[in-house]
């Protein structure tokens, strides 16, 4: 291992910072049912979860000489309440129709605690608690000339609360399993929303039916299918934000004062008018069983329009003591596809080997903004997330291509204001951006949406075979269609470590010449159209291998059963991508600077006991 003064600094560094952290939670249900008639029961459950963290960390006077030392604690307590009473009715007639009801109420509280503060300037590095009443409480931490008294200690606390009350019911009929429906409704009611909008209904409804029960389609497909039902259902249903007085407005302190007395602001406006993001959503399904049930098959469609979206405003003029206001005004549709299928390859023989597929595409617009107009990189009738970008055509070979503007008294610019008297433009050998907003520069206002970084289709492939004792589980991911730009480069243009080959780059040189980056001295920007590039990869994503030991041995263990197993996960790859893994780039911005963790090969050795 590595010595010297250097290794025992880091090591200071490293070691210096004192950490305890203490997590407690307790759980408890209890549950009562009663069962009134025959088919007819009354159930009621209540719970409670507590939660509780508390945090000391220490740092040493080294760290910070300034301060000369810094203690800090933290509890953090979490309390949640639930009841639930359910009154369900299940019953059959003639051994055709079948009738389900329920009726049932929830309510929900959720409570935070927090409090903490630090203490500065204690007396020693081996003292890790803070006590005030042996400190100084104050400290000058300027001159004589300009003093500047802070004090030693801080506390803080805070408290929030929300709830959530539902009252609910459901129905639902089948005739011998061939023709469902079933109808819902619940109408929910949240603290968090305005005074006049606390309470929203949510109706739903699915229909089904098994058409292979039916004499008229069963001789003719009793030859390969099984059983096959089509779906469809149509419901609402609505989100509730995180932020728990949101629509109240509330008040914070400000770094001003009025008569020496420190000043309250505006921090969110009151908005009684706040209410539910609803959605409603559409599904058609189809599900096939085929061959004797060996074949599997589900395949679903869906639609889901979520509006009443809540968006902070802008506020007109500057009258106001704050600038935006919250209100649910936009609107967003989410759509897509799904296929899955189930297949038994072997099942008779000794070896059994089951084999599974799905693959989903989806898709999303953004489709109303509050003053029908794009919003901060939100396009009306585009995808949600987009990839933002120069249109780039190469780099400047001559004066020629410097794009030329006309000032109101005639006379003419090079792009970037240089006047075209001296016939030089100094972009030669620059990239060669189009200034899309015809500004007479290159900002950030220059780039377009190119292309969305979501995949066209992603799914997964499970393979579980099994031989006597012994099963094995492979699952492969893939991926198709991303759009992502490798931005490595960008390494080049600020301080750290570089995540580029040098022997890939190339500046600019002259005219004419095989290059990949600007004349040197010049930023490479890598996020051009030209640097998009479509992601296709696949990956290994388990494996997993076991040996159940047999029933006669394990007994004799004193054990129900008993396995042992190997599992590997993220074992390999593959990828057309110029880049690394392209499963650790995130999947909403397409970026990838070369400073996301690569996935860790992991390989694991278990033992279950079932007693």
């Amino acid at each position: 291992p590595s010595t010297g003064d250097v290794v025992d600094q880091w090591l200071k560094l490293v070691k210096g910072v004192t950490v305890r952290s203490d997590d407690y939670r307790a759980m408890a249900n209890v549950v009562l049912t009663y069962y009134i008639l025959d088919g007819l029961q009354f159930s009621a459950s209540a719970n409670v979860d507590y939660s509780q963290a508390n945090l000391n960390k220490f740092e040493p006077s080294y760290l910070n000489p300034n301060i000369n030392e810094n203690k800090s604690g933290q509890v953090v307590r979490n309390v949640s309440l639930n009841t639930e009473e359910l009154l369900t009715y299940k019953k059959s007639f003639k051994e055709a129709h079948n009738l389900e009801m329920l009726l049932g109420y929830s309510a929900n509280k959720t409570q935070v605690y927090g409090i903490g503060g630090y203490g500065k300037r204690g007396a020693s590095d081996f003292i890790y608690y803070y006590d005030p009443e042996r400190n100084p409480p104050i400290y000058d931490y300027g001159s004589e000339d300009y003093p500047n008294v802070q004090s030693t200690t801080s506390y803080s606390s805070n408290f929030r609360e929300k709830a959530l009350v539902s009252f609910f019911g459901r129905l639902g009929y089948n005739y011998k399993q061939r023709y469902l429906m079933e109808f819902a409704f619940r109408r929910d009611g949240s603290s968090t929303f305005g005074e006049n909008n606390r309470w929203a209904n949510f109706p739903s409804i699915a229909l089904g039916w098994a058409f292979s029960e039916e004499s008229f389609l069963k001789n003719r497909l009793s030859g390969w299918l099984n059983w096959g039902k089509v779906r469809a259902s149509y419901g609402t249903s609505g989100q509730v934000f995180g932020y728990e007085y949101l629509s109240y407005g509330l008040l914070s302190s400000l770094n001003l004062f009025f008569q020496g007395n420190t000043g309250m602001g505006v921090a969110t406006p009151v908005s009684p008018n706040l209410t539910w993001e609803k959605s409603e959503q559409y599904d058609i399904g189809l599900d096939l069983d085929m061959f004797e049930y060996r074949l599997n098959m589900k395949l679903d469609y869906y639609y889901k329009l979520s509006s009443s979206l809540i968006y902070e405003i802008p506020m007109p003029g500057d009258i106001y003591s704050y600038d935006t206001y919250v209100d649910n005004v936009m609107e967003v549709s989410n759509e897509g596809l799904e296929l899955e299928f189930s297949y038994d390859v072997m099942r008779e023989s000794a070896v059994k080997w089951r084999t599974k597929f799905n693959i989903s595409k989806n898709w999303n617009r953004f489709r109303k903004s509050y003053d029908k107009q794009d919003k901060e990189g939100l396009v009306i009738g585009r995808p949600l997330y987009q990839i933002y970008v120069y249109d780039d055509r190469g780099f400047y070979q001559s004066e020629d291509e410097v794009p030329v503007y006309y000032k109101l008294d005639g006379s003419e610019t090079y792009l970037g204001g240089i006047s075209t008297d001296r016939h030089y433009s100094g972009l030669l050998g620059t990239q060669k951006l189009k200034d899309l907003n015809a500004d007479q520069s290159i900002s950030l206002d220059d780039r377009y949406p190119a292309a969305s970084p979501l995949p066209v289709a992603h799914g997964g492939w499970v393979n579980e075979v099994m031989w006597k004792n012994f099963d094995l589980n492979v699952l492969f991911n893939f991926s198709f269609g991303r759009k992502m730009i490798n931005a490595r480069r960008t390494s080049l243009n600020k301080v750290g470590p570089k995540f580029v080959d040098y022997k890939d780059l190339h500046y600019w040189t002259g005219p004419g010449c095989k290059a990949n980056l600007p004349r040197l001295g010049e930023l490479a920007s890598v996020y051009n159209d030209a640097n998009i590039e479509k992601v296709n990869s696949m990956s290994l994503k388990q494996i997993t291998l076991g040996y159940t030991l047999p029933d006669k041995i394990a007994r004799k263990a004193g054990f129900s059963g008993v396995r042992v197993f190997a599992t590997g996960e993220n074992l390999f790859f593959w990828s057309n991508y110029s880049g690394s893994n392209p499963e650790v780039v995130d999947v909403y911005s397409g970026m990838d600077d070369g400073n996301d963790y690569p996935l860790p090969r992991k390989w694991t050795l278990g033992l279950t006991l079932n007693f």
